[in-house]
């Protein structure tokens, strides 16, 4: 006896079944990296921006003061 096999088109994916007359097919597994790709771009680059806003708001003076009265400030 010999096996046939009636599927016409297979699926990369076990489990998943592809309708030949269907237009588009989904690949959600692809979607999915990629959208978590993506978030974790966009969560690092904000964490950057946060960080660099952070240092900006708060910078360094260099003051040198000489005894109570005097001190000179450069910004």
């Amino acid at each position: 006896m010999t096996s046939f096999s009636t599927s016409v088109h297979s699926s990369p994916y076990p489990g998943v079944d592809i309708d030949p007359d269907a237009d588009f097919v989904y690949d959600y597994y692809t979607l999915r990296v990629g959208g978590l790709v993506f978030a974790g771009v966009i969560v690092f680059l904000s964490i950057i921006l946060l960080a660099g806003k952070s240092t900006a708001l708060h910078p360094v003076s260099m003051c040198s003061c000489v005894g109570v009265q005097v001190c000179m400030c450069l910004s």
